[in-house]
């Protein structure tokens, strides 16, 4: 009995080695991807404010356009990294609807302007607007 104890000294710490090897390897692992999912997490609260910031644009531009000719229906805007399509409706209230499309981000947004007439100028102000 002895020498089976002898012989199976070495066994108990290699086993004891690979049980905890598997606990840090596992353990490695599981940070590992908790470390991307927050990454990507961050890159993905990055682009929304990105792209809220590029819609804040494309209402400034139609709002532009819409006290320049009170006619104008839509058109489409290029920046860097995406576009933005904007479609006007609407009389004296106009609804500004705007596709965003930003990196591999296409975001809805609908927004309502008010237009008000001093003499011969046009005043557009946007009411409101969110992402639909």
């Amino acid at each position: 009995m002895i020498n089976y104890f002898k012989k199976t000294r070495g066994s108990i710490a290699l086993i004891s080695t690979l049980i905890v090897s598997m606990f840090v390897l596992i353990l490695a692992v599981a940070m590992a991807e908790n470390s991307i999912s927050v990454g990507y997490q961050h890159v993905n609260n990055a682009a929304s404010n990105f792209s809220m910031n590029f819609a804040e644009g494309c209402f400034e531009e139609a709002l532009h356009r819409i006290e320049l000719d009170t006619n104008y229906a839509g058109s489409t805007l290029d920046f860097a990294d995406g576009n933005c399509a904007i479609t006007v409706s609407g009389g004296g209230t106009k609804t500004i609807d705007i596709i965003l499309t930003y990196l591999d981000y296409v975001q809805h947004f609908r927004g309502t302007a008010a237009i008000t007439v001093s003499g011969h100028a046009n005043n557009a102000s946007l009411s409101t607007w969110d992402e639909i």
